[in-house]
C-alpha cells in the first residue's frame, strides 16, 4: 500500500511543480537577483534612481520567493497528509528505499507525460 500511495504522492507534487511554474519563479528569482547585483555597484547610476530601483526589486523577490515557499510546503503537506491517513508512510517515504522509490516514481512519469504530451 505504501508503494502505491508514495506513488500517487509523487505524481501529485510532479504536477504541482509542473502546472504552478516552480523552475519559472525561481529563475525569475535569480534574474532579479542578478539585476540588483548589477544595478547597485554602478557608479554611474545615481544613488535617487538605486533607492527607487532596489525596493521594487526586493520586493519581487519578496514575491517570488514567498510563491517556492507555498509550493514547497504545499508538497511537504502532501506527504504529511498521506502519512496522518496512513500511519508510518512518512518513514518509508524518507527511508532510503522510498526516496529512491520515489526518484523512480517522479521521473518516470514525467518521462511518460512529456512523451504523451507533446
Amino acid at each position: 500500500m505504501n508503494h502505491l500511495l508514495l506513488m500517487m504522492v509523487c505524481i501529485l507534487s510532479v504536477e504541482v511543480f509542473i502546472r504552478l511554474k516552480f523552475l519559472l519563479i525561481l529563475d525569475s528569482v535569480k534574474n532579479e537577483i542578478k539585476k540588483v547585483i548589477h544595478v547597485i555597484p554602478q557608479t554611474n547610476i545615481s544613488d535617487h534612481w538605486k533607492e527607487k530601483v532596489v525596493p521594487a526589486y526586493a520586493a519581487r523577490i519578496m514575491k517570488n520567493s514567498l510563491q517556492v515557499l507555498v509550493i514547497i510546503f504545499l508538497i511537504i503537506s502532501f506527504f504529511f497528509i498521506a502519512d496522518y491517513v496512513f500511519n508510518d508512510f512518512l518513514n518509508f517515504a524518507l527511508s532510503l528505499g522510498g526516496v529512491l522509490e520515489s526518484m523512480v516514481f517522479a521521473f518516470g512519469f514525467l518521462y511518460l507525460r512529456k512523451s504523451l504530451i507533446k
